[in-house]
C-alpha cells in the first residue's frame, strides 16, 4: 500500500508541475488576418506598424478574444502589448524587425497588462489570462542582430510579467551581443489589490524557442519570478546561458516555483542551465535533459546572498532553491571556443591558460574564449543543496564531473597569466581586470 500511495503521488505532481498552461485559443471563434483585416503589410521592415498591430489586439480582446494571423514577411513594430484571450500566430520564417530608436531601450512583445506610469503603492495593475505567441509551421524570427552592443541601449524580445496562462512556442532570436536576456519572467512591483490578482507569471509553457550571439551574461532566457512554467526545446547558440534561473531582481516578490524544464541545448556558450538564487526563497526546479557542445559548463549553480545595501534588513535572507530541486541527465561535449568570465579563470587547468584569448565582442572585457571548463560548476557555497544526477562527457582530458567553487585559492591576475598571450591582450585593451583583486588559482586535478 505504501509504495502505491507513493506512486500515486508522484504522478500527481509531475501532472502539476508539466500542466501549467491551457490552451484556449479553439474556444474562441472570431480569426482575423493582420494583413486582410488590419492592414499590416510586408514592407521589409521599413516602417513602424505598431499601432496597427496594438489595434488588432485591443480590438480581438474587446470582442472576447480569439486569433490574430500574421502571414509570412518582415515587419517592424515593438512595445505591443498582449490583452486577455488574444492568440497571436505568426508564419513560420517571418522576420519582425523591432522598431529601436538609437540610444533607447525597447521590448517587443510585453505579456503585461498596458499601464503607462505605474500606479500608486496601495493599487494594482489588472493581470492579463488566457495569451499566446507561437510560430506556425516552424518559428518565426526576431531579429535585431544588426545592432552591436552599446551600454545605453538595451532590448527584450519578451517580457512576461502579471500574466496568467500563456504559451511563447516556435520563435527565433537573433542577437548580437546586446543586452539583456531574450526573454524575461519578473515580477510587477506594485502592490496586489485583491488575492485574486497576480503579480509574477504563472501557468505557462514555453517551447521550442532558441536565440543566436547573445551576450555572455546573458542568454535566452532569464527568471526572476514565476510560478508553474514548463520549459522545453530550448537551444542557444554563440553566448550566455540558455535557461537561467538567476533570480536577482524584484526583492521578496522575486522567486520562482514548481519550474520544470526539458532538453535544454547550448552550443558554444556559457552553459545550457545556471540556478542562482540571490535572496530569492525559491520552490523546486525540476531539469531533465541538459546538452551542453563547447560551453564553459553544462550546468553552474550559484550561491545565496544578500548584497550589502540589505544586509540591515533582517528579512532578507540568503537564498535557496527548495529541497527536491534536481537537474538530471547532463551530457557536456569538449570544445574550445566557450566564454568564460576572466574572474573564473582560475578554473582552468595551468597548462590551458595558454589557450585562452579576449572575446572581441565584448567591450567590457570581462570574458575570455577558450578550452571547455568542466561538466558542473558548483558555487553554492553549501548555501542550498541541489541534486545532480547522471553526468556523462567526451573529448574532455581531465575533467571532473563537478568543480567547487570553495575549494579554489586566489591570486592576482597578472600572476596567473604571466607569460602567457592573454595578459598582453588585456593590457592592451586597457582591462580594468588588471588590479590587486584577481581570480582564484588553477585548480588541480
Amino acid at each position: 500500500m505504501r509504495i502505491f500511495l507513493t506512486i500515486i503521488v508522484f504522478v500527481l505532481k509531475a501532472v502539476s508541475l508539466c500542466a501549467g498552461y491551457l490552451d484556449t485559443s479553439d474556444s474562441h471563434f472570431l480569426r482575423k488576418d493582420l494583413q486582410k483585416d488590419f492592414g499590416m503589410v510586408d514592407d521589409g521592415g521599413a516602417r513602424d506598424q505598431t499601432k496597427k498591430l496594438q489595434r488588432a489586439i485591443d480590438r480581438i480582446s474587446e470582442s472576447g478574444g480569439g486569433r490574430l494571423y500574421l502571414p509570412k514577411g518582415t515587419y517592424s513594430f515593438a512595445n505591443v502589448f498582449l490583452k486577455s484571450n488574444v492568440h497571436l500566430r505568426i508564419a513560420a520564417d517571418t522576420v519582425i524587425r523591432p522598431y529601436w530608436p538609437e540610444g533607447g531601450r525597447t521590448v517587443v512583445f510585453h505579456l503585461d497588462s498596458r499601464e503607462g506610469k505605474r500606479p500608486g503603492p496601495m493599487s494594482a495593475r489588472i493581470n492579463i489570462e488566457n495569451v499566446s505567441i507561437r510560430g506556425v509551421g516552424g518559428s518565426f524570427i526576431i531579429d535585431y542582430s544588426n545592432r552591436p552592443y552599446d551600454k545605453e541601449e538595451g532590448i527584450r524580445a519578451i517580457v512576461c510579467r502579471k500574466v496568467k496562462n500563456f504559451m511563447i512556442s516556435d520563435v527565433l532570436i537573433k542577437d548580437s551581443w546586446t543586452r539583456f536576456a531574450a526573454i524575461v519572467f519578473a515580477p510587477d512591483m506594485v502592490a496586489v489589490a485583491d488575492e485574486d490578482s497576480i503579480y509574477k507569471p504563472t501557468d505557462g509553457l514555453v517551447r521550442n524557442c532558441s536565440a543566436t550571439d547573445s551576450n555572455s551574461e546573458n542568454g535566452l532566457v532569464q527568471m526572476h519570478a514565476g510560478e508553474r512554467i514548463h520549459f522545453e526545446g530550448l537551444a542557444a547558440v554563440g553566448g550566455g546561458v540558455t535557461l537561467r534561473l538567476e533570480t536577482s531582481a524584484g526583492g521578496h516578490r522575486g522567486g520562482i516555483y514548481d519550474i520544470t524544464a526539458k532538453d535544454i541545448y547550448c552550443e558554444d556558450g556559457m552553459s545550457a542551465v545556471l540556478l542562482g538564487p540571490h535572496t530569492a526563497q525559491n520552490g523546486v526546479v525540476e531539469i531533465d535533459g541538459v546538452l551542453a557542445k563547447g560551453c564553459a559548463f553544462a550546468v553552474q549553480m550559484g550561491a545565496g546572498f544578500v548584497k550589502r545595501e540589505l544586509q540591515r534588513d533582517p528579512s532578507y535572507k540568503p537564498g535557496v532553491f527548495s529541497v527536491g530541486t534536481v537537474v538530471r541527465n547532463i551530457h557536456a561535449e569538449y570544445g574550445e571556443n566557450a566564454p568564460l568570465p576572466i574572474k573564473h579563470l582560475g578554473l582552468v587547468r595551468t597548462e590551458c591558460l595558454g589557450d585562452y584569448r579576449l572575446d572581441k565582442r565584448d567591450r567590457s572585457t570581462r570574458h575570455v574564449r577558450g578550452p571547455s571548463v568542466g561538466i558542473v560548476f558548483d558555487g553554492t557555497r553549501d548555501s542550498w543543496t541541489p541534486a545532480i544526477e547522471t553526468i556523462s562527457c567526451e573529448g574532455f582530458e581531465y575533467a571532473r564531473n563537478i568543480v567547487v567553487e570553495k575549494e579554489i585559492q586566489r591570486v592576482r591576475l597578472e600572476k596567473l597569466l604571466e607569460g602567457y598571450p592573454l595578459l598582453d591582450e588585456l593590457r592592451q585593451a586597457e582591462s580594468p581586470r588588471l588590479k590587486p583583486k584577481a581570480p582564484p588559482l588553477p585548480q588541480k586535478f
